[in-house]
């Protein structure tokens, strides 16, 4: 009897203890379901709050997409809706602080510090033999203006020394699309792309032939960071092309009428130096200082002496295209200091916008209080159609004409001392102010210098070589 009084307790016992963790665990089940409902809910309603919606994107740099105007055609075709849908998924509220927690979270998840997100194209095979330069009687011909320098295109031999590159094969390397996050400093990948590139060397032999006898044509290609900076111990196991051999491939394309300043030597030579930024594409201004020394080398003329004829800022805190196109990498959040060189002849230009306003401003602006992501435009005022620069110290009438990318905004403040004035012409947006062709702006402004100036990634672009193929005409 007692094991009959006792065995119906002992299982009322055990089914009260299998009991209490099921009614605990579905309590928080509960719990989890309410709270997951509550933030569905609170994200709608932050949805539906216009005024939080951005226009633009400092992480992307791009204006975001806007409320489309109604109209009954766009109504009846069903257009209005969908552009309505597009507008609310570019603007969410907050998008950008959701793309750099997205970036932290993949960093935080990655077990072993290497990650790829996304796959790098392959280049195109480099050719051993470049394009053979046409044959042009011209290019024999003394162009007009200037001294013609004894020296190569490289200028003088300089010394060699082998820089003692550090051992990274232990930092955390993470593959971002086509960046590559070394430690804390990124690099863009570089894929070579022979259609693209014929088509710049063909611009540049055809400008070097209408403007024979004329204008002086100088051509700088410039190597990015990935191939000077990023030390070999990482460079060897990352797909990008070989930029040394692209530049020679090019170089060896241009006709004699075209004098070539290579700069990839003198960079490497520099290559412990602050010459690229770490969280942004661009070269920053003492890389582009080298390089203009090169350039003076070429021309057989004394630079200008960095101390003496320039005064240093700084502006720091500078995020670039790398921080924000890795999702704001934490890898990258120490941020670049911007330093730049006012030319002390005159820091004074004139720009013409998209819009084909006429702006007065300066060579070096003052980008103190400006945003994390616009601190490169210190430079010019950024990239516009059309500037020009005078130098009130000079009445020889010496002009050149840069016909550049964003690269060149770097190096445009170094010829402030060299000549009476520089044109700069950014080919990208140049039609949407003047529609002269390239000899037509030599013959126009009386230049006697033309200087292409591109980055290396600049020439893998089709739609940009396009642009520059129309420039030249």
């Amino acid at each position: 009897m007692r094991k009959q009084n006792r065995s119906p307790y002992i299982r009322w016992e055990g089914t009260q203890m299998q009991q209490e963790p099921e009614k605990r665990v579905g309590s928080y089940r509960s719990v989890q379901i309410g709270v997951f409902f509550a933030a569905l809910f609170l994200l709608a309603v932050i949805s539906w709050i216009i005024p939080l919606h951005p226009k633009t994107s400092e992480a992307e740099k791009r204006d975001l997409a806007q409320f489309p105007a109604f109209s009954w055609a766009a109504l009846t075709s069903g257009d209005y809706f969908d552009d309505i849908n597009t507008w609310f998924a570019d603007t969410f509220p907050f998008r950008d602080v959701y793309v750099s927690l997205n970036g932290q979270f993949k960093a935080l998840l990655s077990p072993s510090g290497t990650t790829v997100h996304g796959e790098v194209g392959q280049g195109d095979e480099i050719p051993d033999q470049p394009v053979a330069p046409p044959a042009d009687d011209a290019s024999t011909q003394e162009p007009s203006g200037g001294e013609e320098a004894d020296l190569p295109a490289n200028g003088e031999e300089e010394p060699s020394h082998e820089i003692e590159e550090p051992d990274m094969t232990d930092v955390p390397v993470e593959t971002l699309g086509a960046i590559l996050i070394a430690g804390d400093t990124a690099y863009e990948y570089y894929n070579f792309s022979q259609s693209a590139a014929d088509m710049y060397t063909a611009a540049v032999n055809k400008a070097a032939s209408q403007l024979a006898g004329k204008a002086n044509v100088y051509d700088m290609i410039v190597p990015t960071s990935m191939d000077i900076t990023l030390p070999a111990s990482v460079r060897k196991s990352v797909n990008s092309s070989d930029q040394r051999k692209a530049l020679d491939y090019m170089y060896g394309s241009l006709s004699e009428a075209v004098r070539k300043v290579d700069v990839y030597d003198t960079l490497r030579n520099h290559r412990d130096e602050y010459i690229y930024f770490r969280t942004d594409h661009h070269w920053t201004a003492l890389g582009a200082y080298y390089a203009y020394q090169d350039y003076c080398r070429a021309r057989g003329t004394e630079p200008a002496d960095l101390e003496k004829d320039f005064t240093a800022v700084e502006y720091p805190g500078f995020l670039g295209s790398f921080y924000s196109d890795s999702g704001k990498n934490a890898a990258l959040a120490g941020g670049d200091t911007v330093t730049a060189y006012k030319p002390n002849d005159t820091n004074s230009l004139r720009f013409t916008a998209s819009d084909g306003s006429s702006v007065q401003w300066m060579v070096v602006s003052d980008v103190s209080t400006w945003n994390a992501s616009s601190k490169y435009s210190c430079f010019i005022g950024g990239d516009n159609p059309w500037t020009v620069i005078e130098n009130p110290n000079k009445t020889d009438g010496s002009t050149c004409i840069v016909v550049k990318e964003s690269f060149g905004n770097a190096f445009v403040p170094f010829l402030v001392p060299d000549y009476q004035k520089v044109y700069v012409v950014d080919y990208r947006y140049i039609s949407k102010v003047k529609s002269e062709k390239l000899a037509a702006l030599v013959e126009e402004t009386g230049a006697t210098d033309v200087l292409f100036l591109n980055n290396v990634s600049a020439t893998r672009n089709e739609s940009l070589m396009k642009a520059l193929s129309s420039l030249v005409g």
